[in-house]
Formats: structure tokens, sequence, C-alpha cells
């Protein structure tokens, strides 16, 4: 039968052919087709197969085959899905002789059935919307709302469906909302209401949301909704919740933030290498601490071209070695980088190694570990030096004791004795005196030496002594100084006219063939807790010869120098100085670049006060009264007792603490002054003063010590003090100052 007039039927007609007891679906309509596509999957399958719970399809089939005529009923199905009947249909089966049945479909219409096709798709959609996690809103024609869900109310800050339904403006009064711009949004400005007016489509639109507990960030997407006929009906438009997105990302933000400024303040970067691609990476500020240069490479040999010469190749075979290292295998080392701006800088590289199936990479840190570096040069320098000091403050002390008894007994013997032998004399008094000026020399280095405190103008002290400098350093050397501000310094002017002197000998000294020598002054900032009122900077550049590294690291220990003649002690005794000064000084130079000093000085405040110079007298009254000399040095016992009693007292001696307080336990009489060297076997100077300061309550002190280190002990706080070696008239002085009487000195 020739069944090509169903591509024009208007309804969808089934065609089965009888095979044995079943009928077999055989060809569709166009119609049925068009209405269901995907029956076109079932020709070939039986009708027992397909209509298995609807068993009166097959027995109508049979009976219009068998009967060879037309048979009629009505079927109520279920579409797909569906718990209830949902379609009225009517079956026309028309026999087409052998062996097919033409089934005719014809939908009939039941109100009740459609209405609960309807209800039942109305209950799946909310029951959709109602489980999705974002906010969905259902707007009509005219903007009101028909429907929305739970989270969409819990997000504009209704409590039911009914504060919501029917209205245009949703957003509660505590409920703020604004667009990226920060613009706030109003009822006739949302995008739900702005499609229904365009018809176009909106998304991937940010507000803030913010309410009485907080600020939400949301996504917005409104889409039209359109009639059959392409007219705009509505809006559907859903709401999704961002914030913890964006707190997440602000999280992040924040902790690269505090990373970067961690990193930044411990002068470290970041790195990674992968050896496989020789592809490395570096975080931005590496190349800004170390001056690199970056480039798409960016592989261990770009690398490679910034570490010094001197440390390539260890640092090369170093991480060659991590080849064969396994998973979690960490390493440091310590290296220089040569920045683009030439300077070499101290790096401490921290690595690990990570394995992840054949790919391994190397990850760390870098640090900047110069100024630790530089730090520590000077820790071994000062500590070097200190151990110095300490052996030239001992030898000082001793070496004072013994110019103590010299230079004295010179004094006393020098009006005694035959003019023949005067000249001889003064060429012994010269040469203890050179002595003295060495030891002191060493006493500085050592920062054991007593001072006298003034105010002192840096800057008038440097032009006071210009003329010298100009004389000291010669025609073929310019002398320019510089002043900037005026910074006052508490310190010893004498002290300091030394460390500049000694500063310019050696800028002299190193422009054999004449050059430039500038003296710069200027008030510097500082540290506010540890110099409130600044520094004042002292700099002394030449453009001599310069040094390396290795005279730089000795510049200024005692008795080391590179000129063939002199001690060695200029630089060294002007360290002591600056040193006990509070200050600080330093030197930077290179060979050929000539040489800096730079010597920094805290500030006082222009009427801040320090201790002035004590008041000397040329003059005064013969000595009267008792004193009492201990020392257990014989020599210098002695000697001091003679120059005593020259002076008028009358004298007691001790060679020890415990014999100072026999004799004046036996001595009836009054003792006016007790002349007591500090350092002493047994009981010290200090302990035997407290002693007898009980015992005689009118009892003056004045110690004597080859160094004043212990001067520093309160127990010495308000008494006289008389660096060795002294002369007669230093005496006289002191003596003086402690029992109140001045007057002519007589011998």
């Amino acid at each position: 039968m020739d069944l090509g007039f169903l591509d024009d039927v208007p309804v969808p007609c089934y065609v089965v052919r009888r095979e044995a007891h079943d009928f077999v679906l055989a060809k569709l309509s166009a119609a049925a087709l068009a209405r269901s596509p995907v029956l076109e999957a079932f020709i070939g399958r039986s009708l027992t197969e397909l209509y298995n719970d609807q068993p009166e399809v097959r027995v109508a089939a049979f009976r219009a085959h068998e009967e060879q005529k037309v048979v009629e009923h009505e079927v109520a199905f279920r579409m797909h899905n569906r718990t209830e009947a949902t379609e009225l249909l009517r079956l026309r089966y028309v026999p087409a002789p052998p062996d097919l049945v033409l089934i005719y479909v014809t939908e009939l219409q039941r109100p009740d059935m459609v209405r609960a096709a309807l209800e039942e798709s109305e209950a799946r959609y909310r029951s959709l919307v109602a489980s999705l996690p974002d906010a969905v809103m259902l707007r009509g024609s005219d903007g009101r709302v028909l429907f929305c869900n739970d989270v969409a109310l819990e997000l504009f800050g209704a409590a039911s469906q009914a504060e919501i339904l029917g209205k245009r403006d949703v957003i509660a009064p505590d409920v703020v909302v604004h667009n990226e711009l920060g613009e706030a949004l109003d009822a006739s400005n949302v995008p739900s209401v702005r499609v229904i007016k365009t018809g176009v489509p909106e998304s991937d639109l940010v507000y803030s949301f913010a309410k009485p507990d907080g600020v939400r960030w949301i996504r917005v997407a409104a889409q039209p909704i359109r009639a059959a006929d392409g007219r705009v009906t509505g809006s559907v438009t859903t709401f999704t919740d961002l914030t913890e997105r964006y707190e997440a990302q602000a999280a992040l933000r924040a902790s690269a933030t505090r990373l970067e400024l961690a990193l930044a303040s411990a002068r470290m970067g970041i790195w990674e290498y992968v050896p496989d691609k020789d592809h490395g990476w570096w975080s931005p500020n590496l190349s800004e601490l170390f001056r690199l240069r970056t480039d798409d490479r960016n592989g261990f040999g770009v690398f490679l071209e910034h570490v010094h010469p001197d440390d390539r190749t260890a640092l090369a075979d170093r991480l060659s070695a991590l080849g064969t290292a396994g998973h979690g295998d960490s390493y440091e080392v310590e290296f220089r980088l040569v920045g683009q701006d030439g300077v070499a800088r101290w790096a401490r590289c921290y690595g690990r190694v990570f394995i992840d199936g054949s790919r391994r990479m190397l990850a760390g840190t870098i640090m900047d570990v110069t100024e630790h570096r530089e730090l520590e040069e000077q820790l071994r320098v000062a500590g070097r030096l200190e151990s110095i000091g300490r052996l030239a403050g001992g030898v000082a002390h001793d070496f004072n004791n013994l110019l103590a008894a010299m230079l004295g007994s010179l004094e006393l013997i020098e009006g005694h004795v035959d003019p023949s032998v005067r000249d001889d004399l003064a060429t012994l008094r010269h040469s203890a005196l050179r002595a003295r000026d060495l030891t002191r020399q060493l006493l500085a280095f050592a920062r054991k030496q007593a001072l006298v405190w003034q105010k002192v103008d840096l800057a008038a002290l440097v032009n006071h002594v210009h003329l010298l400098l100009k004389r000291l350093v010669g025609p073929h050397i310019a002398i320019s100084i510089a002043i900037d501000g005026n910074p006052l310094v508490s310190a010893d002017p004498s002290l300091l006219e030394q460390v500049l002197v000694n500063l310019v000998v050696n800028a002299r000294d190193a422009m054999p063939e004449g050059g430039q020598l500038e003296i710069r002054v200027e008030l510097a900032p500082s540290d506010p807790v540890a110099a409130p009122h600044g520094v004042a900077r002292l700099t002394v550049a030449d453009s001599g010869v310069g040094m390396d590294e290795a005279t730089r690291s000795r510049i200024f220990e005692p008795f080391f120098t590179t000129k063939g003649h002199g001690t060695g002690l200029g630089l060294a005794s002007s360290y002591g100085i600056i040193q006990q000064h509070r200050g600080d000084i330093r030197v930077e130079s290179e060979p050929g670049r000539g040489t800096r000093f730079i010597v920094t000085l805290p500030c006082i405040a222009p009427g801040e006060g320090v201790e002035e110079r004590p008041r000397t007298s040329s003059s005064m009254a013969p000595g009267r009264g008792m004193v009492l000399v201990v020392d257990d040095d014989d020599a210098v016992r002695k000697t001091t007792a003679r120059l005593v009693r020259s002076l008028g007292y009358e004298v007691l001696d001790a060679g020890s603490g415990a014999q100072a307080l026999a004799r004046s336990t036996e001595h009836d009489g009054r003792i006016d002054i007790l002349l007591c060297d500090i350092v002493m076997p047994g009981e010290d100077g200090r302990d035997l003063a407290d002693r007898l300061a009980k015992l005689r309550p009118e009892l003056k002190i004045v110690f004597m010590s080859g160094y004043s280190k212990d001067l520093q002990d309160p127990r010495l706080t308000g008494a006289s003090f008389l660096q060795k070696p002294f002369g007669r008239q230093e005496l006289a002085q002191k003596l003086a100052e402690a029992t109140g009487a001045e007057g002519d000195v007589t011998a």
C-alpha cells in the first residue's frame, strides 16, 4: 500500500504492521513527527513494548484488523514525568489490508486535565526556584512582583511574600543598594524593571547591599519574558551572592599586601626555578633590592650573570648538586649579587626542592644581608679593638706609674743639681713627656682617659684650627671647608682637635704628590630616641691613593700603619676618642678613589648644660694639713710623698689599704686629705676611702690612677681625680681644691 499520502494528513497518524501476535510501529506521518520528533526512534518496536501499561491500544488494533472495520475509542495519556493523566486523545483505527492498521490521533480538551497540568507545572517550577541557592524574582509587564523565592525575601529584608508580591519597590528602608560606581539605585532604575522597558537582557552587574548586619555583594542578571508574539510580558531576575568570594579575595589581597610589607621590611624576596626548562621567576622587590635585570628568559644563566665572579662557581656547583636531592630537601647559601648599578650586595638564599612526578622545581627566599654582614664585620673589628684596647689600657696604666715616678723625681731634683747637668735633665724630662703623650694616645684608643666636657660648636672648632691644618698639609694640598649649620656637641674640645688633626695628617700622607682635601661640617637628622637633636657630621675626604678592603678592616688597630713611619696610633686614638664621646667613626675608601672619614656625634640643644672645664689657678698658697699618700708602687708612693712635702704638707704614706688603716689608727692628729691610688691589690682605693670616711668624716678624697675607667663607679661621685703621670703644679692644684685653699704656690 502506498503511504505517501501520510505527509499531507493534518493530524498525527501512526502506521502499525501485524506480526504474529503483536503489532510493530512501521511509519509516522509528518504531523506525528512534528508533534514529537523523538518518536522516530521507536519505529520497529512493538505496541506491547510501547504501551505495556495501556493494553487497550493493542486490543483496539487487533479488533480493527480482525473485523476489517474502523474502531474508535478515547484514552487518557500521561505526559513524560507526570503523575496524573494530563492529555485526552481520540484514537481512530483504520485497517489497511493486508497487514497494516493506521491509527489517527485527535487531541481532546478537558478543563480539569488542563488545570491539573498547569498546577503540576507551576508546582514543579516553584519547587525548582525555591531550591535554587540564588535569589529569584519574577515581575509582570507593569513591573509588579509576581513571585520570588525565600532567598530573595531574605536579601531584600522582607519577612514574607506579602511584603513583596504586587509591589514595584521591594528594597526595605534599612537596605541601601549601590552600583559599582557608588551610585544609589531607586525602584525605577533596577535591572528587573529596565529590561521590561528595553527588552534587552542585562547580566554581570554587581551591586552592594548595605544592611544593618553588614554589606553583601550581589551579582544581578535580568532577562525579559516574551509572549508568543514577541511582546515583553515581564522579567525574571537572579541575584547571586558574591560576598564570600569578595571577602576571600579581599583577604587574599590583604594577605598579599602583608606579605609584600613583611618581605619589604625584611629586605627579602621569593623565587622559583625549574631546572628542566631553565626558567625562573623572582618577585619584583628582588629586582629592586639587588638592582637585578629582568627579561622574558629569567633563566639560571641570567641569574648567574648577576652573581659576583668570585662566588659564581661555588654557587653553580651547590645548586647543581640539588639535581639529585630528594623532595623537601632544603639548603642555605650566601653569596654576592652585583646589581646594574655596579654595587655588590650580600644575599642569603634559602631554598627547598619540590618534586611532583617527573617535574622538579626549586623555590625559596633571598634576603639582602649586606647590612647584617657589615654589622658582623664591625662587631668583629670592635671586639678585636676592644681586646687590644684592654691590653693597651693595661700597658698604659703600668707605664704611667713609671712615668709618674720619673717625672716627679725630675721635678724634685731639677732645682738641686749642678747647672752643667741641667741640659741632660731637660732631655730626660722631654723624653718622659713624649712617653706620657704616647700613653695618652694609648688611653685615648682604650677610651680610659678623663674628659673635660664642654659645649662645643663643631663648625667654630674647625674654623679655629683651619690655619694650623693648612700649615700641616703644606702648599701642595688644597683644603676646602664647607659648613652647613652650627651643630653643638658635648665634648672635650682638645680631644676633638686631636681627632681632626689625626685625620688630616692621614689624608696628607695619602697624597704625597698633592691633591684635594675637603672638610665638611653639617647637621644631620637621626634616630629621635638615640639623638633627639640630630647628629653632627664631620667629614674629612681626600683624593689620595685610597685603601683596599684588607687595609680598611685594620685601619683603627693600634700600631698598624702602611706608611713605614710613625707609631700607628693616630687613627686608633681617634677611634677611641670618638667612641668615648658616644659617637661613631667610619671609613669609605677604594684603591685609586680616595678616602672619606665620617665622624658622627650626638648633638645637644642650645640651652643644654654640660660640665664646665675646672677652674685652674696659676698661684696658690703653701699647703697646710696632713696628707695620707697610699700607692702599692713603692717608687710612685715615695716620689708622690716627696712632692706633697715640697708643697708644704705633712705626709703619712702607706703601701696598701691595710697599712693605710693602721697608719690612720696610729695617728692621733687630724688627717685632711687621702691621696690614694684606685687600683691596688687586696683592698682597693674605693673601699679604703669608704672605710676611712666613716672613721674620719672630715677627710677629703683625691684619687689618682693611670686611667679613668673606674671613675664610672658611683662611689667616686664628688671625689677629685688626678691623672698619672702628673706634675707638681697639677698636684698642688688638686690638693688646694680639696682643702679649699687657693693662693700663691711656693716651692
